[in-house]
């Protein structure tokens, strides 16, 4: 799947069609596969050029090109000549562009079993989605989702990038469960938080209400049962259970594990680098810290309405620290 989805992002990107968090995404891979890195290099370098030689292009179009056959149709054939040098660069771009519209309309008419649907949500922005069962999944600022356009099997699975609250509908024949990239979590019918953000260094399960069960996605001998109130944490490969967290208000005890739900961004003695993490989802911006021991203050603290500025402010009432705001960037300084 990484690399239809490189080759999706590189036709974007070819194009001048490419977001800022795709062009992240991008680099991201770039960044975990050296053989896509020298691949990305070497289709870039020939595109951006009008000398480059032709040998070294050819591993990279026939890999292309395997990912685009489509069936009752004939492969698709690059020709090139040295009298046509112009001609190969535009079946190049086509080849590329053909790939990402392939890989864009998963499920088409070319694609004889229909692939997962997908959710995606930017910073600042919550979905709320009905799956085919019933069950409704509220999903937060900067997550993914996929799910199955109707469950078919005796299992109904999705699969979580990011933070979401599932109340799910009761059927004891057809399990749910819900696949992060480190977990599973299994359940019949209750209603749960999943946080599994991939720039987080925790994944976390709240549950609310009902009975799950949580195995992590390369050990399913290990199990942890969840109680309604329970939390599961797996940090550095490790996992442990404790309570949810609750936050003394006015009035009730809010629940900061599901705040969000709520439109409140609720932290408790979170260091300032967890707390800038969630202003990066709640406000979408990007927090850079100049010193990195400012990263370790912990802060306490119940926002709703607040904007950026008034939020930051607050926070220098508790603790010394200055700031300023660049476009899209806040830098923390003494």
């Amino acid at each position: 799947m990484t690399d239809q989805r490189f080759t999706e992002l590189l036709g974007k990107q070819l194009a001048g069609e490419i977001s800022p968090d795709e062009s992240i995404e991008l680099k991201s891979i770039l960044a975990d596969n050296a053989a896509l890195k020298k691949e990305h290099d070497v289709l870039l370098t020939y595109f951006e050029s009008e000398t480059v030689e032709d040998e070294n292009i050819d591993p990279v179009f026939e890999r292309i090109k395997s990912q685009i056959n489509i069936p009752g149709e004939s492969n698709l054939i690059v020709r090139k000549s040295k009298s046509s040098y112009i001609w190969l660069k535009i079946a190049a771009v086509l080849a590329i562009a053909l790939a990402a519209v392939l890989l864009y309309n998963r499920g088409n008419i070319f694609s004889t079993q229909p692939d997962l649907l997908s959710v995606q949500t930017k910073a600042a922005e919550v979905k709320t989605i009905v799956l085919a069962d019933g069950s409704t999944v509220k999903i937060n600022a900067g997550s993914s989702l996929k799910y199955p356009a109707r469950f078919k099997n005796d299992t109904r699975e999705v699969y979580l990038s990011g933070e979401a609250f599932f109340e799910v509908q009761k059927d004891a024949a057809h399990p749910f469960i819900v696949h992060t990239e480190q977990l599973a979590i299994k359940v019949l019918g209750t209603q749960f938080d999943v946080k599994a953000y991939k720039n987080d260094t925790f994944t976390e399960t709240t549950l609310i209400r009902g009975k799950v069960s949580v195995s992590l996605e390369n050990n399913s001998d290990q199990t942890f049962i969840l109680k309604p109130n329970d939390k599961f944490i797996l940090s550095n490969g490790k996992g442990s259970v404790s309570q949810l967290t609750l936050f003394n208000g006015a009035g009730a005890d809010k629940i900061v594990e599901t705040a969000w739900l709520n439109h409140e961004l609720i932290f408790k003695n979170n260091r300032f680098d967890e707390v800038a993490k969630l202003f990066e989802r709640w406000y979408g911006i990007k927090v850079n810290f100049k010193e990195p021991e400012l990263k370790a203050i912990q802060f306490t603290g119940h926002f709703e309405k607040e904007s950026l500025t008034e939020a930051l402010n607050v926070l220098k009432l508790i603790e010394n620290f200055n700031y300023s705001v660049k476009g899209k960037n806040v830098y923390i300084y003494r």
